[in-house]
């Protein structure tokens, strides 16, 4: 097996808005570690950008300016394409809150690598064993219409592992989702799997203890934004 702290593995991430209140979010698993200090991007009330594969960590920031200056997903990937040499050896997916959606998979990228796309969501990964992992992570996406987007992308990233071997660990998760006008925002990260992979250590597993630790504290956290003197 692979050295699981090598730079390559498998990389998942799942982003959607709900362009009813504009909530937009976004999870990522990897096999690399800090998978949220460079892949995933988001700006309250106008898009998420997941940048991936050979990742240039100038390509989110640079994608949600583009947005913010008021180009449309389509023309924000154009740019991009226009702009950056390596784009054959990138994966990237923005998700606008209107529910605009543009994806991008290189040819370039390891393994098999590729993407499914639905009415304002998008699954992407590389590294893959084959393309059955992005189909149950749609049919899971699909499914779950209905819950807290939170819980929906969360169940989606989850629906990956069972269609993942052993040599392809999740050493590193997230979490990102923010509506516009709340007070507290669900960004939660786990930069390293608690347990080691050979001991059944999975980033995903954690992140599952961790939002569940905090989610019932975000009641709590966004009264104390509006009052310090609770009553």
């Amino acid at each position: 097996m692979n050295n699981p702290l090598d730079l390559g593995g498998v990389m998942l991430s799942v982003l959607a808005c709900d362009p009813r209140d504009q909530t937009l979010g976004i999870a990522l698993a990897s096999s690399a570690i800090a998978v949220a200090a460079r892949c995933p991007y988001l700006v309250v009330g106008k898009a998420v950008v997941a940048s991936q594969g050979f990742s240039n960590l100038k390509v989110g920031p640079l994608a949600l300016d583009l947005i913010q200056c008021g180009l449309t997903v389509q023309e924000t990937m154009q740019a991009l394409r226009q702009h950056d040499r390596w784009m054959d050896y990138r994966q990237i997916a923005i998700v606008a809150a209107s529910g605009e959606v543009e994806v991008h998979t290189g040819p370039m990228n390891v393994n098999w690598a590729g993407h499914v796309s639905g009415s304002g969501f998008v699954c992407l990964g590389n590294g893959l064993p084959d393309q059955d992992v992005l189909a149950a992570m749609q049919r899971r996406f699909i499914d779950a219409h209905g819950q807290p987007m939170a819980e929906r992308l969360l169940a989606t990233l989850e629906a990956a592992r069972g269609h993942l071997g052993p040599e392809s660990p999740l050493l590193s998760s997230s979490l990102l989702v923010r509506t516009p006008g709340e007070t507290v925002h669900i960004d939660l990260r786990v930069d390293l799997a608690r347990d080691p992979p050979e001991a059944g250590g999975c980033a995903l597993t954690d992140l599952r203890r961790l939002f569940e630790r905090y989610l019932p504290l975000t009641d709590i956290y966004k009264k104390r934004s509006m009052s310090p003197h609770p009553t």
